[in-house]
This record gives C-alpha cells, structure tokens and sequence, in this order.
C-alpha cells in the first residue's frame, strides 16, 4: 500500500514538473497537428498501454515501472504515425509538382484551362486524384476560382497554394506565361521536396540511434530484474519508488520530445483560412 501511495505522489509530483517547466517555456502552436484517431485504435493504444502497465507490476511488483512502461507504449504508435506523415508529405510535393507538369503540357497543346483541369483529373498521381475528380465537379457547378481555392483548402498544402494561385490569376486576368509559370512552381516543389528528402535522410539516422537506445535500455532493466534482482532492492521501499518515477518521467519525456521533434513542422501557406466547399 505504501508503494501504490508513493508512486501517485510521485507520478503527481513528475506532471507539476512538466507543467511548471511548460509554462515557464511556453509551447508553440501548431497549425498542422496529428489526424484524428478512430474510437477503435484508441482503445487499442490505451489497451496495450494498459496491459504493459498491469504486466510490468505484477512481475517486478514496482507500480512506477508500470506507469512507465505504459507511457512509452502509448507514445510509440504516435511516434510511427508522425514518421507517416512525413513520407506523405514528401510525397504530396512529388504528387503536386507532377500536376503542375501536367497541366503545363496540357495547356501547351492549346487546351483550355477547364479543359486541362478535366483532362489531367482521372490520370493525375493517386494521392491527389480523388480532390482533383471533386475539384472537377465543382468547376462545373460554380466558378471556377472558387473551385480552385476550395481545391486548396482540401489539401492544404504551400505548393497547392501556389498552383491554385497561378490558375487562379490566369482565369480572371488571361495570363500568357501560365505555362512558364507552372514550370516554375514545379521546379521549386521537385527542389524543395529533395531537400525534405535529404533532411530526412539525416533524421534517419538520429532515430535508429534513438530506438536503439530505448531497446537496450528495456533490455538492461529487463535482464535486471530476471538475473540480478538483488541490485534494484533500493527501488522496493517508498524512496526508492519516487526515484523510480522521476526517472521514467526523465525517459517518458525524452521520448515525447523525440515524437515532437519528429512532427512535419507546419509550412506558411498563401491561401491560409481559405474553407473548402462540398461537390
């Protein structure tokens, strides 16, 4: 009972930390925050969090290292999810840019802007070929910058942005150079997505070391506990589980930030606060 009572004090004590040091800090905004879950893999996450939690107590009878145990469990699948988002990213550029190139040659063949729009929905990259169908369907139904913008709200992505402006000035002021324009955009997006790429690359590698920390960690305390469990008698009493739970907050906290420092950094978009419309 006693050490059920010092780790509540202790995991208590580990929040007031955090929430000193975050507002002494301050946190920043993000415009652009993880997708929402299903009910489904929700109850699932805290299920397995859960079960870690109850598995790690019974067996080294410690409440703290199951406290802490779950916590890192919960955070993994956000971890993977924003690892996720990244290569969509990275991929919604190439898709993008791949667009612009298409509607460049196809308004070079003299077709119309409408035209090229129809023409290139049904053959685009994947990612974006169902908000290119409704961006279709629109154009027919309402005006067609107003289409274009609601396009852009959908995906909501800087380069979007960029394409969707460039038609959207050729539509109302009969731009000569959209061709040349397009080629532009595409060639920043192609630029900017192999930077990202690059970027990545070298987070690859920060993260393999990071998991491979964690791992070997676990392994340590694990092998501990199973062949030498004379060596972690200090953490039975009530001092030793308040220990305990500052070091998991230590660790829990050094994953979270990881899982932050992971997250896509939201870009600044030109048409920001533009709503998409339904078809």
């Amino acid at each position: 009972m006693n050490a059920l009572i010092g780790a509540v004090i202790a995991l208590m004590a580990c929040g007031g930390i955090w929430l000193a040091i975050a507002g002494i800090v301050g946190t920043r905004e993000s415009e652009r925050a993880l997708p929402d879950v299903s009910w489904t893999e929700l109850g699932m996450r805290f299920g397995i969090s859960l079960a870690g939690f109850v598995v790690v107590w019974l067996v080294t009878g410690w409440p703290m290292a199951g406290v802490s145990v779950g916590a890192v469990a919960l955070m993994v699948p956000v971890f993977l999810k924003a690892r996720t988002m990244r290569g969509e990213q990275l991929e919604l550029s190439d898709a993008l840019a791949t667009w612009a190139e298409m509607l460049r040659d196809t308004i070079a063949s003299h077709a119309g802007l409408r035209q090229a729009i129809l023409l290139t929905a049904d053959v685009a990259p994947v990612l974006l070929r169902e908000e290119l169908r409704r961006l279709a369907v629109r154009a027919d139904r309402m005006s067609l910058p107003d289409a274009l913008r609601s396009f852009a709200a959908e995906v909501e992505d800087p380069v979007a942005d960029l394409i969707v402006a460039a038609l959207v000035i050729a539509d109302e002021n009969q731009a000569r150079n959209l061709t040349e324009l397009l080629s532009e955009i595409a060639s920043s997006a192609r630029q900017q997505s192999a930077m990202r790429r690059r970027i990545e690359t070298g987070r690859a590698r920060t993260y393999a070391s990071s998991k491979w920390i964690v791992l070997i960690t676990f392994a340590l305390a694990g092998g501990l506990v199973l062949l030498a469990p004379q060596f972690l008698d200090p953490y039975d009493g009530f001092g030793g589980q308040i220990v305990l739970g500052i070091i998991g907050a230590l660790f829990a906290g050094a994953v979270w930030s990881l899982i932050s420092l992971s997250k896509p950094e939201a870009q600044p978009r030109l048409l920001a606060g533009v709503e998409a419309e339904g078809a």
